[in-house]
């Protein structure tokens, strides 16, 4: 299935769906898109209705100059669910995505079968901790960015999957990963 705009809480959300079945929405995380997915939503779609969308401020999605709290984020998903006319699914997200995943069942625990949480935590309020995160990332990045994604990938990567990483970087399941050296 193409790409779609679903109007929801008064912005235009792209989403796609694909496959058949129980749905289950995944949720990137900060800086990313619906196109995170796309090591595994072929194989998901097979198993799943699959629905994916760019969060408000990302990707395709309208990008509005003003603060955004995990509560718009998890209001938007239960919009999108609405307009799609789903009452309840498997929801998943990855770093931020998590945390709007955790605030969605939160607020919404009857729209939620299962939850899936990837490298993630919880914050109320997406503001200075992540500036801060991102300034601080983008310094060091310019003395060596190299190193920098090596530093960075200590936390955010388990020990298995960082010695694949370096051992064969051209592995295709790993690409997301590399393209952010």
């Amino acid at each position: 299935m193409s790409e779609k705009f679903a109007e929801v809480n008064g912005i235009n959300i792209c989403y796609e769906i694909l496959g058949e079945g129980y749905p289950l929405f995944l949720i990137h995380g900060y800086g990313g898109t619906k196109e995170t997915w796309f090591v595994m939503k072929k194989d998901l779609s097979k198993h799943f209705k699959l629905i994916i969308f760019d969060n408000r401020s990302a990707g395709k999605s309208d990008h509005l100059n003003e603060p955004i709290t995990m509560q718009m984020f998890a209001d938007d998903v239960k919009g999108l669910m609405d307009y799609l006319n789903i009452k309840k699914a498997h929801i998943g997200g990855e770093s931020l995505g998590g945390m709007i995943a955790q605030q969605f069942v939160l607020s919404y625990p009857e729209r939620v079968n299962k939850l899936i949480l990837i490298n993630t935590n919880y914050s109320g309020v997406m503001g200075e901790i992540i500036k801060r995160t991102v300034i601080q990332n983008f310094e060091s990045g310019k003395i060596n960015p190299e190193e920098a994604f090596w530093e960075r990938a200590t936390f955010g990567f388990h020990i298995s999957f960082r010695k694949q990483l370096q051992a064969d970087p051209k592995k295709k399941s790993l690409i997301l990963f590399q393209s952010k050296i």
